[in-house]
């Protein structure tokens, strides 16, 4: 990894409006091999990839930034898997969910990059959004005019030459694989983008230590899946054993939450559910066929 400062970095506010940014910032020119130059504010001594294990917010899972805020609150019962550009476009198609060239399964994303080009017409918005890993993702934002307050994210045009955080789901058409947006969020803190960078290797790593102990014929590998979640800094003892117990299901439907009960012996079912919400919407589990079924989403 090779940085240098760099001043004069420009910004948005949440209004769109540009804001120039006079503190230094650090150019990474190669974070991470298969992640190309970003400017951010970041103290790498934070973070401990050894043990599986990264700075986060006192609440919980990666997201920082008041931009992340309000889209948290909607990403209620969804899984999201933090992803690249190059992940997106080199994807291929497993139903209804993609897998990229790691094996990593997604079909709700989240990503972070600059609009490159805006396309406006009566009924959605078009952003042209390259995070420089590969070639630019096409995002799809519909207008909804029931939906016009400026925290809302959808409807207002943003500008070209942007940063933007992106949540939405990945549609192929055609052969071409693009998002369609149900959030798009202007870069208020470029921090945010070294965080987006820490949760995509994260998720990285923790399915390639799941493969690698499979490959091998660990026959502890559950248990060690298992363990891998309680150098998650930010979740609480009993959302650590929550995921434990998602993460212990390889079915594909996943895990109930009446078998979490049960292996949770004396924990409010309502407990559980509210852990369980939380969890979903930081990206750690999805629901699947219904509100009782849960998957880890790494894996």
């Amino acid at each position: 990894m090779h940085c240098r400062r760099r001043e004069g970095i420009a910004a948005t506010d949440m209004a769109g409006s540009p804001v120039h940014l006079t503190e230094p910032v650090l150019l990474l020119a190669e974070p991470h091999r298969r992640l190309g130059p970003v400017f951010c504010r970041v103290m790498w001594s934070s973070l401990d990839f050894g043990n599986f294990s990264g700075t986060v917010d006192a609440s919980g899972g990666f997201f920082r930034g008041s931009s992340t805020t309000s889209a948290k609150k909607a990403l209620q019962n969804r899984g999201v898997m933090p992803c690249t550009c190059a992940e997106i476009i080199s994807a291929t198609q497993d139903g209804d969910k993609f897998v990229s060239s790691t094996g990593v399964h997604f079909s709700q994303v989240t990503l972070v990059g600059l609009i490159r080009s805006v396309n406006e017409s009566a009924t959605r918005i078009d952003y042209e959004i390259d995070d420089y890993t590969g070639p630019s993702v096409l995002v799809k934002q519909f207008i909804d005019d029931d939906d016009s307050s400026p925290d809302s994210g959808s409807g207002r045009k943003l500008r070209e030459l942007t940063y933007v955080r992106v949540y939405g789901h990945v549609r192929s058409f055609q052969g071409d694989i693009n998002v369609v947006a149900f959030k798009v969020f202007p870069v208020t803190d470029l921090n945010e983008i070294t965080c987006h960078i820490m949760e995509t290797i994260y998720a990285r790593m923790l399915h390639a230590k799941a493969a690698s102990s499979q490959t091998k014929g660990d026959v502890t590998t559950k248990d060690s899946a298992l363990n891998m979640v309680t150098n998650i800094r930010g979740l609480t003892a009993l959302q650590s054993q929550v995921l434990s117990c998602v993460r212990a299901a390889f079915d594909d439907n996943g895990v109930t939450v009446s078998q979490i009960c049960e292996k949770l012996r004396g924990v409010p079912e309502k407990q559980i559910r509210d852990d369980l919400d939380f969890l979903s919407a930081e990206g750690h589990v999805y629901s699947t066929v219904d509100d009782n079924h849960f998957r880890v989403t790494e894996r």
